[in-house]
């Protein structure tokens, strides 16, 4: 998907994103206002981009399980760091919709053993 190219290739490309994205997010610097908007602007990045597989999985697009496999992983990667949870925590209630919530949050409490509801929409009974 285009989404994950633009991604991979800012980072891959460009050595200042590359360090805010790992630094960044484990909390190994302080941020200024501008290196933090730019951090919190990758983070929403990767989560719209989790949303196309997320809402294609949801349409029959993609195989149930195709979004907790791939980009749901991911995702979740960069959402159990210090600086990504804390956008989560924001981010989530502003910016996306439930259904997506909940499932961001199920990969999430999958890999932690917190149980969350599941998005029975996306998911098999």
């Amino acid at each position: 998907m285009a989404q994950w190219t633009v991604i991979r290739q800012a980072i891959a490309g460009n050595r200042d994103i590359a360090e805010l994205m790992t630094a960044g997010l484990h909390g190994e610097h302080a941020l200024d206002a501008a290196d933090q908007l730019r951090l919190e602007q990758m983070l929403s990045e990767n989560a719209w981009a989790a949303f196309h597989i997320w809402d294609r999985t949801l349409r029959g697009v993609f195989p149930k399980g195709a979004f907790e496999a791939t980009p749901g992983a991911l995702l979740c990667g960069l959402l159990r760091t210090m600086r990504g949870e804390a956008w989560w925590r924001s981010a989530k209630h502003t910016g996306f919709i439930p259904g997506f919530v909940l499932d961001v949050d199920a990969v999430l409490a999958k890999n932690s053993g917190v149980s969350v509801v599941v998005n029975e929409d996306t998911h098999d009974s």
